[in-house]
């Protein structure tokens, strides 16, 4: 999708402008000193910070409401940075990274280095994904190579594709939106827990079951 225009909201003030790094910078800055974006993601807007600011991964669970025992997803900005981070020998999840992803995939796997339990939950694992090319992958690329995923509502409410269907709650509660018009919208990532040599489907989503499936009895326990 090409993203035409924005416009950049901050606080009160409010004002539309044809796309430049100027607003890549700002959200840059801010997602660095640990602060919090809403940007678009492949499907839908989502809550963007860095993973590794702990103060701003709790802020979000404060912004949405949500419980602690529901980890964040992350976006990825290549596979190299994936695979950077979990265990070696997941080669099913090394399959499946190269077949699905650029994708609306979130792989819940095993990490190799330590993260917050608020991104892995009591299960220790880390979920993630490589979407097409979107305003949060280009974040993620300007940080750690990784940026939090999550939708940009309440918890419980419908995942927004568009800035002015974001509850004023959370608009207000985050240091930077980025609204560039609606998003694809569609179904939100599939996400699938990866075991040893399967998968266990988490979330039904935009990639169809079937095909995941097919894959792993494929290339699931060679």
């Amino acid at each position: 999708m090409i993203w035409p225009q924005y416009k950049f909201i901050s606080g009160d003030r409010a004002k539309s402008m044809y796309p430049t790094e100027y607003i890549f910078d700002k959200a840059e800055r801010i997602l660095r000193t640990g602060g919090i974006v809403i940007a678009p993601t492949e499907t839908f807007y989502a809550i963007v910070a860095d993973p590794f600011q702990e103060a701003a991964v709790r802020r979000i669970f404060s912004i949405k409401s949500r419980k602690k025992d529901k980890p964040l997803p992350l976006i990825a900005v290549d596979v190299a940075v994936v695979k950077g981070i979990i265990q070696p020998e997941q080669r099913l999840a090394h399959r499946m990274m190269d077949r699905f992803w650029p994708g609306s995939l979130t792989m819940v796997m095993e990490p190799s280095r330590s993260f917050s339990e608020l991104l892995t939950g009591s299960g220790g694992k880390i979920g993630v994904r490589v979407p097409p090319w979107c305003p949060a992958r280009m974040l993620a690329a300007r940080v750690s190579g990784l940026v939090t995923a999550t939708s940009a509502n309440l918890s419980g409410d419908p995942d927004p594709a568009e800035v002015s269907v974001i509850s004023s709650a959370v608009r207000e509660g985050v240091d930077l939106v980025l609204d560039l018009g609606p998003t694809p919208g569609g179904r939100p990532s599939t996400v699938v827990e990866v075991l040893d040599g399967t998968i266990r489907i988490l979330r039904q989503g935009a990639i169809p079951e079937t095909a995941l499936m097919e894959f792993v009895e494929q290339h699931g326990r060679r």
